[in-house]
């Protein structure tokens, strides 16, 4: 008996989306739809939108705007934007008095407190001045205030995103660590686990050989639309992973940020992609359930692999912080206002009135810290006979799945292209 593949066109599903029949799926209302035991087959849907939300330090602004008339300094040779350092170049613009120049998202600054490049992207697109100081060759400083408008060019570029498998991270030693996978210092002998990464949602989780996006591929960068450039740094064909770029006008400040660690600020960025159900194979790849997707936990120091549970394990309908603003008006003295890594408490007479649900990431850092007036179930991990609390999130599953949301509706609106990738990712077989 020979089986037949059941495939549709890509301009079959263009023609659906016109004629307003087409069915757009986000992967958690494919998943939610199979938790109630609904029969999901390929010629019910015909995209599924995929997304995810987390630390990427891999990120850079690409900016260049004018400091000074032409004809009046050689070139500049030093800059800061919010006394972050930049890297100006590679034009030198010779007596052009416009700058090219990159900030990387994870550089700190040296004059505000707790604020890198993520916290200056996003500062950028919702519409703040910011200060940029200049050194030109002849040593003549300049100094202007510039928004968003003022730039003829701003874009941001990711060298390395929604990478498909991430990890849990367990403290192994018996001393504490300050590191980027924990808001507080990570407390030793195996006594807590953080995890990232936003399981099910994931783009290569969903299309693992990459069959309905490539190089070319429209996507959304923190919900603006920006292109898939290839693959990024650091991958592999079991650890692939994205290069994108897109303009900051048109962004959206939810979906970005800065996040702070206990040894640093990381940059927020989010991505979503739709995979088009263009054959059953596709369809078939689709994840079904966060269960089928596995989870490394790695030795913080040494990344050492150390055990192995899933996304089914850390996630479970469980997305977003609950707050009770009553329990906080009978405290004395708060632990948590200023232990959250985004900055996402509003604060009245002393003590928390609500969340910023823009800045709030959903980590679970302040459940962990006051349970009566936080509520995040956040899950424990069985691990070498015990029972490990997860107690740090560094993905937010809440905000990946309102990208995917957003992805969604701009394609049944027809305001998101779709179209055929120029070619098709290609990744190494190993790691150098």
């Amino acid at each position: 008996m020979i089986f037949t593949i059941k495939t549709r066109k890509l301009s079959d599903i263009r023609k659906k989306i016109e004629e307003g029949t087409a069915v757009v799926l986000t992967v958690q209302e494919l998943i939610n739809q199979i938790l109630d035991d609904e029969v999901i087959k390929f010629e019910d849907i015909d995209i599924v939108t995929t997304a995810t939300k987390g630390l990427m330090s891999g990120i850079m602004g690409i900016f260049s705007f004018r400091l000074s008339p032409p004809k009046t300094l050689r070139k500049f040779i030093e800059i800061t934007i919010n006394g972050i350092p930049s890297f100006p170049g590679p034009c030198p613009n010779e007596y052009l008095g416009i700058a090219d120049l990159i900030v990387y998202g994870t550089a700190q600054s040296k004059t505000i407190e707790n604020y890198c490049g993520g916290s200056l992207f996003r500062d950028i697109v919702e519409g703040k001045s910011v200060e940029i100081i200049a050194k030109s060759s002849e040593g003549e400083i300049v100094k202007k205030n510039l928004v968003l408008e003022d730039m003829q060019f701003a874009k941001l570029m990711g060298t390395r995103q929604a990478i498909k498998n991430y990890n849990a991270m367990i403290n192994c030693e018996s001393y504490s660590v300050d590191t980027i996978f924990s808001c507080l210092p990570f407390e030793p002998n195996k006594s807590e686990i953080t995890f990232a990464g936003c399981g099910a949602l994931n783009p290569f989780q969903n299309d693992p050989e990459f069959e309905s996006f490539g190089v070319g591929s429209p996507v959304l960068v923190n919900g603006n639309i920006g292109y898939l450039m290839g693959p990024g740094t650091r991958n592999y064909i079991a650890k692939p992973n994205m290069m994108t770029i897109s303009p900051l006008s048109g962004m959206k400040p939810e979906f970005m940020g800065a996040f702070k660690t206990s040894y640093s600020l990381e940059p927020i960025c989010s991505l979503a992609i739709p995979i088009l159900i263009l054959n059953e194979k596709i369809f078939n790849n689709l994840v079904k359930s966060d269960k089928d997707v596995k989870l490394n936990i790695l030795s913080l120091v040494g990344r050492e692999k150390v055990g192995e549970i899933t996304y089914g394990d850390v996630w479970d309908n469980n997305f977003r912080m609950k707050f009770n603003a009553e329990v906080c008006k009978r405290c004395e003295k708060c632990d948590v206002i200023d232990k959250c890594p985004t900055n996402a408490f509003i604060i009245k007479d002393g003590i928390i009135s609500m969340i910023n649900r823009s800045r709030c990431f959903n980590c679970g850092n302040c459940a962990r810290l006051c349970p009566e007036a936080f509520e995040l179930d956040m899950k424990q991990i069985k691990f070498e006979e015990s029972e490990i609390p997860v107690v740090l999130r560094q993905s937010d599953r809440h905000g990946a799945i309102q990208l995917a949301e957003q992805l969604k509706s701009m394609i049944l609106s027809g305001e998101f292209p779709i179209k055929k990738h120029i070619s098709k990712l290609k990744f190494a077989e190993s790691v150098k």
